[in-house]
């Protein structure tokens, strides 16, 4: 056998490796997405909460958002080529379900800060119609900063750009350096605000806990589930690093693209919602009696 024969099957091996944990994640991520949405639809009362609903569409955004990312990797492992204009539409709904996250995270530390700081108002300001209201205004806003992309297409790509036939990755979108630049500022833009916004209600929530004195009190409850928006959110800036990591994993082992999506895509994607899902009281008992673990007889 010879030296390159010998490599190839052990770089297929080392890509199988790497495949087998990715694909059991995302099994997982789809299992735990799908026993929310039959909790979301059966329960009638997490159908019209506010945080359950906001917390439903973040769910639902971040399982798109992976499957895309899994399918675009595993096309261009396999060499499959599409047209310019399917891959952009692919890419462009991952980049704005990547980018909607985060704010869905500062619309839920936001209905926390009224529910503890205006608790009087928090039936008139959060309701199911505004929290829906709110996530179609996210979207516009998501699309508006997308939407910076589309002069450039039309000044600088080629008459035949979106006829071509590409494997799909996202820097053969660019046709000019300055979209990698207003990409990154869109993104830092992004995240520093919803910082802005978790670091401003989680303050503002805790101030009103340790006023009111107790341990136990909602206003501490609201000010750990917002910590936890914070450690989502990092979780999620994690994603800035898979460029930085690519370079030295690829020199030091084979199929580092499905070991960058592991820890840097799939792992944050996945660990976040099931820390939010499994923490709150009421959504773990509504899994437990949804999947038959334990009995529960009291009415949620």
């Amino acid at each position: 056998m010879s030296n390159s024969t010998y490599i190839q099957k052990i770089s297929l091996s080392v890509r199988l490796l790497l495949v087998l944990p990715s694909v059991i994640l995302l099994c997982a991520f789809l299992y735990f997405t799908t026993t929310i949405i039959r909790v979301y639809w059966n329960m009638h009362h997490v159908r019209q909460t506010p945080r359950y609903i906001l917390f439903f569409h973040m769910l639902i955004y971040d399982t798109l958002f992976l499957l895309l990312g899994f399918l675009l990797l595993m096309a261009t492992e396999f060499s499959l080529t599409m047209l310019i204009s399917i891959c952009y539409v692919l890419v462009m709904i991952g980049e704005l379900t990547y980018m909607i996250t985060p704010f869905i995270l500062a619309a839920m530390s936001m209905e926390r800060y009224i529910s503890v700081c205006f608790p009087l108002r928090h039936a008139e300001l959060c309701t199911t119609k505004r929290s829906n209201a709110t996530v179609a205004v996210l979207w516009v806003v998501a699309l508006t900063l997308k939407a910076i992309d589309f002069p450039f297409l039309a000044k600088y790509a080629k008459s035949d750009f979106f006829v071509q036939y590409v494997m799909c990755q996202r820097k053969l979108l660019s046709v000019n350096p300055l979209q990698e630049l207003l990409a990154f500022i869109r993104a830092m833009f992004s995240l520093a605000l919803v910082g802005l916004i978790i670091i401003y209600t989680y303050i503002s929530i805790l101030v009103v806990a340790l006023k009111i004195g107790s341990g136990k009190s909602s206003g501490l409850k609201a000010s750990k589930t917002v910590l936890l928006h914070a450690f989502q959110l990092l979780l999620y800036i994690t994603s800035f690093l898979s460029p930085l990591a690519k370079e030295p994993l690829s020199k030091m082992m084979s199929g580092a693209e499905f070991l960058e999506f592991l820890l840097f895509i799939c792992f944050p994607r996945f660990l976040g919602p099931l820390l939010y899902g499994l923490r709150d009281e009421t959504l773990r008992k509504c899994i437990q009696r949804t999947l038959g673990i334990g009995r529960f007889n009291k009415k949620f």
